[in-house]
This record gives structure tokens, sequence and C-alpha cells, in this order.
């Protein structure tokens, strides 16, 4: 398979809500609201944010039963931050939001560097991840 882009759809229960967290709290500024669908441009993937009324119409062209936002978790999403001061600048903006943030931390990662990570809910219950790998004195990764 040879893709051009890959782009993931989560369902919302208010698009305007959404964009709103998005733009505002989380600080995505080229965030977009068209057809009543948030669109999140993010390196290598595209987000669409689809009010639950549309998301139901298109998992029912698959044959499927859309998973709405409940406060279950079947899916994260985690990104690549470049600092511990950007992760927590917006776990914090979220704590002051309609989302949820929890303590960030430092954890070990398989490869044996130290990594950075916070993780936040949006107002419809999706999880994010926000990952800073951190390097030591001399700048290299640990």
């Amino acid at each position: 398979m040879k893709t051009q882009g890959v782009v993931l759809s989560l369902a919302v229960r208010d698009a305007a809500r959404s964009l709103a967290f998005y733009r505002d709290v989380v600080g995505i500024e080229n965030a977009t609201l068209a057809m009543g669908m948030v669109c999140l441009e993010l390196p290598g993937m595209t987000i669409f944010l689809a009010e639950t009324e549309d998301f139901t119409t298109y998992s029912r062209e698959a044959k499927r039963t859309p998973l709405l936002p409940v406060p279950a978790t079947d899916a994260f999403l985690s990104c690549a931050i470049a600092t511990e001061y950007e992760v927590d600048e917006i776990l914090a903006a979220v704590a002051d939001s309609e989302g949820k943030g929890f303590t960030a931390h430092r954890i070990p990662h398989v490869s044996g560097r130290m990594q950075y990570v916070g993780t936040f809910a949006d107002p419809d219950g999706h999880l994010w991840q926000l990952v800073c790998n951190l390097a030591d004195a001399e700048g290299h990764m640990q």
C-alpha cells in the first residue's frame, strides 16, 4: 500500500466546542470547522472530528455500529512534543478547560532513554499522550 496521507476520524458531541478546545486550549492554530467537522492538520496525519450524527452515517456505510464517545478508552493519540515546558503548558491549559489533564511524569522508554509524558482527555473523552524525549546535559538522548 502506498499512502499519500493518513486520516483519522473521531466522533464528538459538539464540533464548535471541539474546535474551540483544540484551537484555543491545546494550541492547534490551524484547526478549522467545515461542513460540521473539525479538521486538525498534524504532521503526517489529518484528524476529522465529526459530530455524532455524521460519524454514525459514515460508520453505517461500512456496516458497522459506531463506538461513540463514552468513558471507556479503545485508543489514544500520541504526539511528540519538543519540550517539557510545552507539555506542562498544554496540560495546564487543559486543566483550566472542559478537558481533563493528568500530571506529567518521567518514564523509561523501551529504547533505554527517558521520556517526559503527559496525558489529557478532550471534552469527549478522547485521550492524547504528549511525549517529550529527554536529552542528557550534553544533548544526547537519554
